[in-house]
């Protein structure tokens, strides 16, 4: 398969890079947007998808999974006749889930034969549909505290069912249903614990659907506890833009209800098509420059996904590679990014300097200061040799420790003196390098 990075793209004038890390001056905590990860529903039939990855996830510090497929009679058979649930199949997964360290995140999808016609109809009595995410909540948050619920999973698409903000398939009603099948569950067990509901898991931002899902809440009364969408895309500006939509219509007066909604990409990549990228640097690049400009702007960013499913190679999208392919499991430069960014945590420090191709974050916990960049442009760019300066550091004796995806760790002692450190550091294009300074004694 050809390797696809973009297709047009501005020119604009190239900015070198020099980067200067603050270390007297931070953002507040850092809050690791990046600790959700979803999954395609890969493996039918009740397979224990996740089984083969729990130690190599457990090391990226997972905060959430999504998954979805889960009324799925194909998947999971959670409903086979009405009244008589079976969880055992799923609940093996969100075991798995938990085994992570993480908690499920349940994409509300896709009907049981005995609530609908066909896995994407709609419900000929959408009691029905409303008693299923009744028994979900009821089962689920009983236990787990703040588990999220995702009415649906890109309806807008005809394969997913053809949705519609109107007419005859008309996904606010579908979700008005959800919710109120969750408020019942709360209603009748006081003792569950706190969760989330939202949606509209829409395949690309559209404000048009998210307008019509706040009209329609506003009117009926219904909660809305996040924003969701999709997003694949090789320019990282994108994500912004797609924020940027969102912050226009929930900051207008009339929605104040809204203001402090939580936002959610819960699947996203460079390409919704199975690519080479996903087997290379480029991706790993990339998640570097989208979760730089996404800091503080989003709740979650779910990567997609945790592994390939069976029988696609290993160009597909997982972190990992399907474990019946040759060499089974197997860690792809993404995976190595978020092993990396297990470590980042505590105040987000003040980075200057960026350029057209050089961007990244830092962290630092008092001991220890950790910095990520990478040299992405879209379409490809080029090589890069820049400064790196920490500043505001209290002089003494460090652990220099540096390191390019896939190179040679490089570590040495160093003396601070004037609270500054200057190093030099050269990129590869889709290159991606951490910088760890830690305080000796």
């Amino acid at each position: 398969m050809k390797m696809r990075i973009a297709e047009i793209f501005v020119v604009e004038e190239f900015r070198p890079a020099q980067i200067q890390v603050n270390v007297d001056r931070s953002f507040g905590s850092l809050t690791p947007i990046w600790q959700a990860f979803a999954q395609g529903g890969e493996e039918a039939a009740g397979v224990r998808m996740f089984e083969p990855t729990l130690d190599l996830m457990q090391q990226t510090s997972p905060k959430y999974i999504r998954i979805d497929h889960i009324y799925d009679d194909d998947y999971y058979g959670v409903l086979k006749e009405k009244g008589n649930y079976d969880w055992s199949k799923l609940d093996e997964t969100v075991a798995d889930i938990l085994a992570m360290g993480a908690k499920p995140f349940f994409s509300l999808s896709y009907m049981p034969a005995v609530v609908a016609e066909g896995k994407i109809g709609k419900p000929p009595q959408w009691q029905d549909w409303q008693e299923l995410v009744r028994a979900t909540v009821a089962h689920y948050s009983r236990d787990i505290e703040e588990v999220y619920y995702e009415v649906w999973n890109e309806p807008s698409l005809e394969w997913f069912g053809g949705w519609k903000m109107y007419g005859e398939k008309d996904y606010r009603i579908l979700y008005q249903q959800a919710v109120l099948g969750a408020g019942t569950a709360l209603n009748q067990n006081p003792g569950l614990k706190a969760f989330k509901i939202g949606g509209p898991a829409i395949p690309i931002m559209d404000p048009t659907w998210v307008r019509l899902l706040f009209d329609f809440c506003q009117a009926e009364n219904l909660r809305l506890d996040f924003v969701s969408w999709h997003r694949y895309n090789f320019d990282p500006d994108v994500f912004v833009r797609d924020v940027y939509e969102v912050n226009i219509l929930k900051d207008q007066p009339k929605y104040s209800q809204f203001k402090d909604i939580e936002l959610l990409i819960t699947e996203w990549g460079p390409n919704s098509e199975k690519d080479t990228v996903y087997s290379s640097n480029v991706a790993a690049a990339h998640a570097v420059v989208v979760i730089r400009k996404l800091l503080d702007k989003t709740k979650w960013l779910f990567t997609f996904e945790v592994k390939d499913g069976p029988n696609q190679g290993q160009d597909a999208w997982g972190l990992l590679s399907h474990q019946l392919v040759e060499g089974g499991v197997k860690e792809k430069p993404r995976y190595f990014l978020y092993d990396w960014l297990s470590d980042f945590e505590g105040s987000r420090l003040e980075v200057l300097g960026e350029g057209t191709q050089i961007t990244g974050f830092s962290s630092s916990d008092n001991r220890t200061v950790n910095l990520i960049l990478a040299n992405y442009k879209p379409g490809g760019g080029s090589e890069e040799t820049f400064p790196i300066t920490f500043q505001g550091m209290k002089d003494g004796e460090y652990r220099l420790f540096e390191q390019k995806l896939f190179g040679q760790p490089q570590e040495r002692e160093v003396t601070i003196t004037g609270g500054k450190l200057e190093l030099t550091q050269s990129l590869q294009p889709y290159e991606v390098v951490r910088v760890r300074l830690s305080r000796i004694n």
